[in-house]
């Protein structure tokens, strides 16, 4: 059976996955003709296959765009950023940080991961390297949990009511 997602994305461990499957939401906030949303159809185009079968065929949640203006569409977005919740920017340059570093077309590769850390520098935050993404989401569970720095609340609360580990 085929997937919704492409076969590049299928090759990936379940967390990028989970990344990249995170990042297919549009911003709630925007209207739904805000540049963020043509952006976002662009990004489906690079990990979704299409019910139509032919990106260039789709007509509202997909978009193909070649190169040219996909950055010009990446510009526009890094340019009105600051209106966006935080959370969908991250999750949105999460995402383009994994397409950057794993998509199959070397050109389109080039240009997300352009995107992502030219977006690292508009949040002056600096852009992870290849081997740090790989290790951070391919870490075991604790370690993962530990460098997030998030609790692992199951068993706090099983050791807080149990007395157990």
């Amino acid at each position: 059976m085929k997937s919704v997602l492409q076969d590049w994305v299928m090759e990936l461990g379940l967390r990028f996955q989970g990344v990249l499957v995170s990042a297919i939401r549009g911003c709630d906030t925007a209207a739904r003709h805000d540049k963020s949303k043509v952006l976002q159809r662009i990004y489906r185009s690079e990990i979704l296959n299409t019910h139509c079968g032919d990106p260039k065929k789709s007509k509202s949640y997909i978009l193909a765009a070649n190169v040219p203006e996909t950055v010009k569409r990446m510009k526009e977005f890094l340019d009105d950023c600051d209106q966006y919740p935080l959370h969908y920017v991250m999750h949105f340059l999460h995402a383009a940080e994994i397409i950057g570093y794993f998509h199959p077309d070397l050109e389109r590769k080039d240009m997300w991961h352009s995107f992502y850390v030219q977006g690292c520098k508009k949040l002056h935050v600096s852009s992870e390297l290849r081997c740090e993404l790989i290790a951070r989401l391919e870490s075991d569970e604790e370690t993962f949990a530990r460098q997030q720095d998030v609790e692992v609340k199951a068993r706090t609360y099983e050791a807080a009511c149990y007395g157990g580990s």
